[in-house]
């Protein structure tokens, strides 16, 4: 499944929620934004490698070390999570940072079966949008 899809099946207002939930809504409105215009993108002409985005929850440990969540609740707001994207073209389980991905390209990215298992689209969606707006929203 491609993030396109998921954008063309999910409703703003819950991802809103989850990013609410986890980032706080200070800039909510850029968030609407941003994601109407990659719902409404056509990049049927681009090029764009075949990544897959894979999305992984931590928590801190007894000891306050990050700690591998392997089941959770989504909607725990004690954890952090960890957004990457594999290459599904290499044989090696590299993860790459999509904090600086042209984001005309986002919605032609996967989603791992994984993280599809793990987390509803609105999460995917909220976790990816926060993750490629690090350093801006342009």
């Amino acid at each position: 499944m491609k993030i396109k899809d998921i954008l063309q099946s999910t409703d703003f207002e819950e991802v809103a929620r989850h990013i609410t939930l986890h980032y706080g809504n200070k800039h909510i409105e850029k968030f609407r934004m941003l994601y109407d215009r990659l719902k409404n993108s056509d990049n049927k002409n681009q090029y764009v490698e075949n990544f897959s985005i894979i999305i992984r929850a931590f928590r801190n440990n007894e000891q306050d070390e990050p700690e591998f969540a392997k089941s959770f609740d989504e909607n725990d707001t004690s954890l952090y999570f960890d957004v990457s994207a594999l290459n599904d073209n290499d044989d090696n389980d590299f993860l790459y940072s999509i904090v600086s991905i042209d984001k005309s390209e986002f919605p032609e990215y996967n989603v791992c079966p994984e993280t599809l298992k793990l987390f509803s689209y609105p999460a995917i969606l909220a976790h990816c949008l926060w993750e490629i707006t690090f350093f801006s929203f342009e």
